[in-house]
């Protein structure tokens, strides 16, 4: 098994001469194992082995147990061991995470201190229970994967061995280690599927754990192409604050999706699901070129016409409404802008424009006073194509969801008067020789808004 193990290094890389190994040994057999076996290996590859232990306080003086068994095996082998611990039940009860997620998680932060290179003892059969634990949740190609051979600092020297070897080697050299008694209850799924359904699974393929890690190499090798793929696709797709939507729609279904994986990993999305993937690919083919998606831990995919990005959640930015003096001036600092009423001089009324508004006198003065505010739901005027909504003339003119809020609508009790950069609403315009109010909305002096 010794030279198994030496060979799975040499072909993945896993350790250079002169860095240090740090194991992680929980004192089981696995671990036990594989701290012997590098520990025979460390001349031939030119490594320097220490261990690593972490009490999860979950088994209380069998824990401890644990922690002074491994504490005694690395004396007598003269290997430096680096101990820590942690309250997984607490951790479980404020993330609302199970206790193995939880206990993963401490262990992790834990020995991901050990840069630059930390070995875990998983086996071709904690592989085996890995894919099928996948099935069961429901994975795609990169679930089907298995256990990595490496993840950042993290290598798997034992994942071309089983299980049976390790005991077969312990056995031989009469080796001690220890049994976690929770992998024997049946209240995980993996203990369960360990106890009843590989036994089910090894009476048609008694070699089943080879069988299905030769498949989980084959499928790595295609995982890692298509990811190639999906990261070229990301980096031609690259525009100021996101990517661009047509760049990866022209891209396969599976590269294409594989990019929206990795751009909301990078964000970074945690407990990434298939239905965050499904939600944030369909904003790409989506018709409304402003939509969004919430994601967990306050973020969200937002488009932004033809580019997608990932951010924040925050509240689209508004104002406060303002009410417009009849005659004179009313300053907006909100909006660096003042509004300008004026009645219409006889004769030839002015010109309509995007800023400015020529409206009837009549029927305003009965419809209250004027005021400047953001867009409401329901707002709707009539220009020379038709009525519609101000919803849909914004999204015409490729107006961002997130300056929505700040366009300036001016309006009375009876609906909208004019939209600043959009124009007058024709249901309200005036006629020649009609009486008539001239509304200009105009950009603030600098010297007036320090003034304000």
């Amino acid at each position: 098994m010794t030279d198994e193990v030496l060979a799975w290094m040499r072909q993945n890389d896993l350790a250079a001469p002169g860095t240090r190994v740090v194991c992680a040994v929980s004192g089981g057999a696995d671990s036990m194992c594989m701290l012997h076996v590098l520990l025979q290996l460390a001349p031939v590859l030119g490594i320097r082995v220490e261990a690593a232990h972490f009490n999860h306080r979950l088994r209380g003086a069998e824990s401890d147990a644990d922690q002074s068994f491994v504490r005694a095996q690395c004396r007598a082998l003269g290997v430096a061991l680096h101990e820590g611990s942690g309250d997984v039940r607490a951790l479980a009860a404020q993330t609302g995470s199970s206790l193995e997620e939880a206990a993963r998680t401490l262990r992790y932060r834990f020995l991901a201190q050990f840069s630059p290179c930390v070995a875990t003892a998983h086996t071709m059969d904690d592989n085996l229970e890995t894919v099928l634990l996948n099935l069961t949740r429901g994975t795609g190609l990169r679930g089907l994967c298995g256990i990595p051979v490496r993840r950042g600092i993290f290598i798997r020297p034992m994942l071309a061995v089983t299980r049976a070897q390790v005991e077969e080697y312990l056995a031989a050299r009469a080796l001690p280690f220890r049994t976690d008694s929770s992998n024997l209850t049946p209240d995980m799924r993996r203990n369960r599927i360990r106890q009843s359904v590989l036994p089910l699974l090894r009476a048609e393929n008694p070699a089943l754990a080879q069988t299905v890690f030769r498949m989980t190499q084959v499928l790595a090798r295609e995982d890692a192409y298509l990811t190639a793929q999906a990261d070229g696709a990301l980096q031609a797709a690259a525009v100021p604050g996101g990517v661009s939507c047509g760049a990866l729609r022209a891209l396969p279904e599976p590269v294409r999706k594989r990019a929206v994986a990795q751009l909301l990993r990078r964000a970074p999305v945690r407990k990434l699901s298939a239905r965050h993937i499904t939600q944030v690919d369909a904003l790409l083919i989506s018709d409304d070129p402003s939509a969004q998606v919430s994601l967990p831990d306050g973020l969200c995919a937002r488009r932004d016409y033809d580019r997608l990005c990932i951010g924040p959640e925050e509240p689209a930015p508004s104002f406060t409404p303002v009410r417009v003096l009849p005659d004179g001036a009313t300053p907006v600092p909100e909006l660096g802008l003042r509004i300008v009423c004026r009645r219409a001089e006889a004769g030839a009324l002015p010109q309509n424009t995007v800023s400015t508004f020529v409206i009837r006198c009549d029927p305003m003065d009965k419809s209250g006073p004027i005021e400047l505010r953001p867009r409401r739901p329901g707002d709707a005027m009539r220009l020379p194509g038709g009525t519609k909504s101000l919803r849909r003339l914004l999204m015409d003119r490729k107006i961002p969801r997130a300056a929505r809020g700040l366009v300036p609508v001016l309006a009375d009790s009876r609906g909208i008067l004019g939209v600043g950069g959009i124009g007058v609403n024709l249901d309200r315009a005036a006629r020649s020789g009609e009486r008539a109010v001239v509304i200009q909305i105009e950009q603030m002096k600098q010297k007036e808004d320090s003034q304000v």
